[in-house]
């Protein structure tokens, strides 16, 4: 069973934690730094505290000098009621040089020195600022400094508030960093100025799938150089050549509001992800017949052989077998076509020995034993019989469930009850 944000407490172990009650900072044993990690050294100026990508911030860092040996700069962190506010502000004009010739200070976080981990699932839950130029991030870099890989858990664009951008740097063999793959979703999500939401990823050693207030909104193979400890950044970045720079429009101070970072690891028996195959998926149009079948084999011979049944891509995911699959079987009627698919095993050998004129055509696919083992990205399987035309029929959302059970598919259909639990396709999951 793979790590379920939705279900933490019996998915997931609790290995990292941030809660806000108070801003505790690295002391050598614990705590968190507020300048760059291992990397920003190639990337920043030597304070570790400015980008390199045009962006118009300084990083304060929150034990900036206060004893006179330095000027006084704006302390960007604040905690309140368990939030931890990182704000963003105009520079002092007369703190130019203090600050690079940067106009705007701002802050980050980061667990370069206090935590590390490789695989696992890692969540911020934050309210974010818009405007012109306005960039907040959470973001996972490698402990040892190398770059990339990088995974970006979250970033949104002021301008934008409703885009969420997750996105996933590696270094291939015989890449450069300056021409490493990139794989990124584009999201489209609520609000993310308006309250808080949760970001989260869960990272394991087959597939990357990204969170949005608990719903998977992004999933691409995990690339074969991200394999070690990485540490957790937020920051909010001004400006820059993505979000652009801000303006007169932007409004200051602005502010992102951190209620806890936290970091989990998969209990020892559920594994850190699911390992998923295609399930692909033919329509024949005159008939209405739909046929799932996750064989290539099997998918090639039906392109060639039975030109009625259209191909209609990857239909479902299912999990590859393991203790924590079970079988579905496929039957086909020769008189009707019908394809009918069970995972009972007592249904199986009823329906072979029952004369029907099904044919048993073996294991389909599999699908979760435990329905709750699919996760929050579940997608459960109803099926439905036509007591007029013999059709079987397999929904597998709630709106075409109910579309059926209110007769818009037409008369005769009872539903049956839940078939099996799969996974849904989402984009890049097969590379298909």
């Amino acid at each position: 069973m793979p790590i379920d944000p939705n279900n933490l407490a019996q998915t997931a172990t609790l290995t990292y934690s941030a809660e806000f009650n108070t801003l505790d900072l690295w002391n050598g044993t614990s705590g968190l730094d507020t300048a760059g990690g291992p990397q920003w050294g190639s990337y920043v100026t030597a304070t570790g505290t400015r980008p390199f990508n045009q962006e118009q911030e300084w990083y304060v860092r929150a034990d900036h000098p206060t004893d006179g040996s330095a000027a006084a700069l704006p302390n960007p962190f604040s905690v309140h009621n368990g939030i931890l506010s990182i704000t963003a502000a105009p520079a002092d004009p007369s703190l130019l040089s203090e600050l690079g010739g940067q106009p705007y200070t701002s802050g980050m976080i980061n667990t370069s020195h206090s935590f590390s981990q490789t695989y696992g699932y890692f969540e911020m839950r934050a309210e974010l600022p818009a405007g012109q130029g306005v960039w907040p991030a959470f973001w996972l870099l490698s402990q040892d400094g190398s770059w990339p890989p990088e995974i970006d858990v979250m970033e949104m664009l002021g301008h934008d508030p409703g885009t969420l951008y997750t996105t996933v740097h590696s270094l291939a063999p015989g890449q450069t960093p300056g021409d490493h793959t990139v794989s990124q979703g584009v999201s489209h999500v609520a609000d993310m100025s308006d309250g808080f939401h949760t970001y989260g990823v869960d990272w394991g050693p087959d597939s990357l799938a990204f969170y949005f207030d608990g719903q998977e909104v992004y999933r691409t193979p995990t690339p074969a150089s991200l394999d070690k400890p990485m540490y957790m950044i937020a920051n909010l970045a001004i400006g820059g050549t993505w979000p652009g720079d801000a303006d007169a429009s932007t409004p200051f101070p602005a502010q992102m509001n951190i209620d806890y970072l936290r970091a989990y690891q998969a209990n020892p028996n559920t594994g850190t992800s699911a390992s998923l195959e295609p399930v692909f998926h033919f329509y024949d149009a005159s008939t209405g017949q739909h046929l799932y079948t996750a064989s290539t084999a099997e998918r090639d011979a039906i392109k060639t052989s039975q030109p009625a049944y259209a191909y209609q891509g990857v239909g479902w995911a299912a999990p590859t077998g393991s203790a924590g699959t079970e079988d579905v079987f496929h039957f086909t009627n020769a008189a009707t076509g019908d394809h009918f698919y069970t995972a009972s095993a007592a249904e199986r050998d009823g329906l072979i020995g029952s004369g029907s004129g099904y044919r048993y055509d073996g294991v389909a696919f599999e699908a979760y034993s435990d329905p709750s083992a699919a996760g929050s990205a579940a997608m459960n399987i109803e099926r439905f019989v036509n007591t007029e035309s013999g059709r079987h029929y397999y929904a597998s959302s709630a709106a075409e469930i109910t579309y059926i059970e209110q007769g818009h598919a037409g008369t005769g259909w009872i539903d049956e009850g839940h078939a099996f639990t799969l996974h849904a396709p989402t984009q890049s999951m097969f590379g298909l």
